[in-house]
């Protein structure tokens, strides 16, 4: 897996930055839950790539749960199916963990994954944090991309807001797409701009590098726009 395969999500600003702080100073608590997660999958601890495990409400109410994203070896020898990436939630029950929702993002894509990555952030200032995912997708060899997917609960269930591109280089897949779709562009969250419509909206600066394969002289910032939630009356 090249460099370039290993895009992230770039830090929010403010709250963000102290509420992993406060993750990080329940450090050990944390690992003990992400190794009982691990034993809740299926996965030994020696096959994981990389992990975040976070404890915050990701369901309306007083409890927290448990939420990770995992990647890791799954043993098999076939190249698009040697990594997995999963996401899991977890309510603690007595002193096990009860899985309450769970993706399988390598066996929904049907093709390789990597490198997934998890962050919880109250988009609607109500106290519950909706839960942000990425991973890599190499679904195409010629085109690097990175999956985003905003997943919240509504009241009944966790559903995916919105998914899309993160990360997107189809620059060198030349003779293999049609000449609009030979892009390269990269999107973040613009936090404040969310948090103004309490989670309604979700907004994002897009940065595009090159359309139709020609590199732009000046990376091109434009914004936009998603619905997340219906607003409250």
């Amino acid at each position: 897996m090249t460099a370039t395969h290993h895009h992230r999500f770039r830090r929010f600003a403010g709250s963000v930055l102290i509420l992993l702080l406060a993750f990080a100073l329940a450090g050990p608590c944390l690992a003990q839950s992400a190794a009982a997660a691990y034993e809740a999958m299926g996965i030994e601890t020696k096959d994981v790539l990389s992990g975040t495990s976070l404890s915050a409400r990701v369901i309306p109410g007083d409890e927290k749960q448990f939420v990770c994203v995992t990647t890791y070896f799954t043993g098999k020898t076939d190249k698009k199916d040697a990594v997995n990436v999963r996401l899991d939630i977890y309510r603690t029950q007595g002193d096990r963990l009860e899985s309450i929702y769970s993706r399988d993002f390598g066996a929904e894509a049907g093709d390789g994954v990597g490198d997934g990555n998890l962050q919880l952030v109250d988009l609607d200032l109500d106290g519950v944090n909706e839960i942000i995912v990425a991973y890599d997708s190499f679904v195409d060899p010629l085109i690097q991309q990175q999956i985003g997917e905003v997943i919240l609960h509504d009241g009944e269930g966790f559903r995916t807001a919105w998914t899309g591109p993160l990360q997107y280089d189809a620059t060198r897949a030349a003779r293999d797409l049609p000449v609009e779709r030979r892009d390269r562009f990269s999107r973040e969250l613009d936090l404040g701009a969310t948090l103004k419509t309490r989670g309604v909206t979700l907004f994002m600066k897009k940065r595009v590098i090159a359309v139709a394969g020609e590199r732009l002289a000046e990376p091109k910032v434009v914004k936009e726009t998603f619905p997340l939630r219906p607003r409250q009356l």
